[in-house]
């Protein structure tokens, strides 16, 4: 790192328009993981659902696999916002 009586107002001006799209790119990536987090949620919601009206082992399949989708989206989501 280079010490603070080195710096010119070019370099400052570079620096925090570099953090500037950095956060930008970092926001706009929170929020679509955060979509596609919500819309997995519905989705494996709905594969329970489906595996309510059908029999035998297509059933248990709806279920697992709507249960497996819904755990990992809940945990993105946590990993998102919460950890």
């Amino acid at each position: 790192m280079e010490s603070t009586d080195e710096l010119t107002d070019a370099r400052i001006r570079t620096a925090v328009r570099e953090a500037q799209v950095a956060a930008g790119r970092s926001l706009l990536s929170t929020i679509l993981w955060t979509v596609l987090a919500i819309f997995s949620v519905l989705v494996g919601l709905q594969l329970v659902q489906m595996g309510g009206f059908t029999d035998g082992l297509a059933s248990a399949g709806f279920v697992l696999g709507g249960v497996v989708v819904t755990g990992c989206s809940l945990y993105l989501l946590y990993l998102l916002h919460w950890k």
